[in-house]
Order: C-alpha cells, then sequence, then structure tokens
C-alpha cells in the first residue's frame, strides 16, 4: 500500500497492522472468493444424495461439535468451511459426487485447518469415528489422499482472511475513546454473528471483510444505552473502514448483509440476554468464559 492509501492508520497504529490487513484485503480480492456453486446443480439433474444447503449447514454444525468437543479455536471451522467452499467452487466434485462421498472432502477440509492452526494434533482414527457422525466411513488413506488433491486444488492457498479475523482487526479500528466494554461486546457479538453466518449458504457470495463490516455494524447497533459509543467515535472508525477497505455503512450489500444477519439473531438467540452474558464475562475478566462456548445446538437450530 502507498503511503496515500496508508493515511487511516494515524499515530494508533504499527505498520505491521497495517500490512496485516492490506494482506488480508489483497487476499479476499483473489483467490479467496467463491461462488454459488450449488446452483450449477440444475433442478432436473439433481440426484436424489447430491448435496444442498441443508448439507453444507449440517456439515458447518458437524465441524463446531467437532471443535467444541476437542476445546479448540472455533475460527476453525471459518477456515475449514473456506476449503471446502473452495474446493467446491474450483471443482466440479459436487456434480459427479453424492452426499457420502462430498463428506470426504469436508472431513478433509476441517483436518487440514486443524493441522495448520492447531499445535494440537488430530488423531486419525479418532477423525474417522468423528466422520460416522456425518453418516460416512472412509478409510485413513481416502482422507490422506483428498488431502493432497486439495493442497494441490487450491494451490497451496490454506491461509483465508475469515470474518472473525477481519471483524477483529476493524475493532482495533475504534478510536481510542472507545473503553474496553464496547470494544469487548462488539467483539464478542460480531464473534458469534460470524458463526451463524459461516453456516448459511447464501453468505458465501459475500466477501470476508463485507460480512465483517455488517457484524460490526449490527453489534454497535445492539448496544445498551449505558454502553453506547459516541456519535463522533462512530464517524471516525466509519471513516477508517472507508479508507482501509473501501466499505460504507450505506453501501447495498452492507445494508443486505445487515438485515439478514439482524434475522439470524432474531431467529437464533435472545439478544439481550446474550449481550448481558457477555457483559458479565467481561466484568469477571475470564477470558475463557466467552459466550462462544455456549451450546452450538442452541444457537444454530432455526436458519
Amino acid at each position: 500500500m502507498s503511503n496515500g492509501a496508508n493515511s487511516w492508520e494515524g499515530d494508533e497504529y504499527s505498520q505491521n497492522f497495517v500490512d496485516q490487513i492490506a494482506v488480508m484485503v489483497a487476499k479476499e480480492n483473489t483467490f479467496y472468493s467463491c461462488v454459488d456453486y450449488l446452483g450449477k446443480l440444475s433442478e432436473s439433474r439433481r440426484a436424489s444424495d447430491a448435496i444442498d444447503v441443508d448439507w453444507r449447514q449440517n456439515t458447518a454444525e458437524w465441524m463446531f461439535k467437532v471443535i467444541d468437543f476437542y476445546d479448540l479455536d472455533r475460527d476453525i471451522v471459518n477456515v475449514g468451511l473456506a476449503y471446502l467452499d473452495q474446493m467446491l467452487t474450483l471443482s466440479s466434485l459436487h456434480l459427479r459426487w453424492g452426499k457420502q462421498q462430498c463428506s470426504l472432502v469436508a472431513i478433509a477440509s476441517l483436518k487440514l485447518a486443524i493441522k495448520l492452526l492447531e499445535t494440537r494434533t488430530m488423531n486419525m482414527d479418532d477423525m474417522l469415528k468423528l466422520g460416522l457422525k456425518m453418516g460416512s466411513s472412509f478409510a485413513p488413506i481416502a482422507v490422506v489422499e483428498m488431502e493432497n488433491e486439495m493442497l494441490y486444488k487450491l494451490s497451496w492457498n490454506m491461509f483465508p482472511p475469515t470474518a472473525f479475523c477481519i471483524a477483529h482487526h476493524m475493532i482495533c479500528m475504534f478510536p481510542k475513546e472507545v473503553t474496553k466494554s464496547p470494544r469487548y461486546i462488539v467483539q464478542e457479538l460480531a464473534k458469534y454473528m460470524t458463526e451463524l453466518a459461516v453456516c448459511v449458504y447464501d453468505f458465501i457470495k459475500f466477501k470476508a471483510s463485507s460480512k465483517s463490516f455488517a457484524c460490526c455494524l449490527v453489534a454497535m447497533d445492539s448496544l445498551d444505552d449505558d454502553c453506547l459509543i459516541s456519535p463522533e467515535a462512530r464517524a471516525i472508525f466509519l471513516e477508517r473502514i472507508i479508507r482501509a477497505f473501501g466499505l460504507r455503512q450505506d453501501d447495498s450489500e452492507i445494508r443486505i448483509l445487515k438485515k439478514e444477519l439482524k434475522d439470524l439473531l432474531c431467529h437464533n438467540t435472545n439478544l439481550k440476554e446474550f449481550v448481558s452474558l457477555i457483559r458479565a464475562s467481561n466484568e469477571s475478566d475470564n477470558e475463557s468464559g466467552s459466550p462462544k462456548s455456549a451450546d452450538i445446538e442452541t444457537y444454530t437450530t432455526n436458519y
């Protein structure tokens, strides 16, 4: 990025932070983009066992259950699903394979994400046993071969900018006057919304930064009266987002995403109670007590 393009940073941000954002923007504008790959399945040619939006949602929920069982970082699911969506975008496997065979891609996607992002290793036997929960049974060699095929097909582009990672960077761009409490609440609400959104197939066509920005806006609008971000601070934040990401809150895409995210929140949780839970975890200063650890089934059953 040129010095002019970096003018949003002011004195608050390191060059490393600015460069990280530049890399994420470049990534999502090049390789890490998806198309409506399920739309390629013509209704007249759709097999009875062809994958569909329900299959993908079930796959996402399965990934969350695996991650929660092993107490791993939930953003791994965003990465695993990015591999899955990218693989099916770039290949025609889903046009030839049914749900059971496509489950092999899902298992390999999650296993690769865990390998690359976690210090702990996932035992192959455990992974295959967990795969049975998807109604699939594969030999270890089949998973390894699929991992190799995915690495080749994805050209080793294995570090997608996830919506939550970008949202975290956006929240770091709040002016200094925004205190810890609203920052924490916006971060946890944004993270929760990215976890909801990643399960919904219709969101794959949007860039991660657009989803991140919409999540931040909805989270900011959800703050209690005693924890609001001032209009002045909000204006500074919005101006920095424009300069860093080229996104505006009145963009038609952002308005669509905000509406969809609000609908997801409405259908999946009591927002007032959830915000209270976030505030309580912040006040107790228990970093491991984030509301993200709540049972995934509680929050992902009513899409």
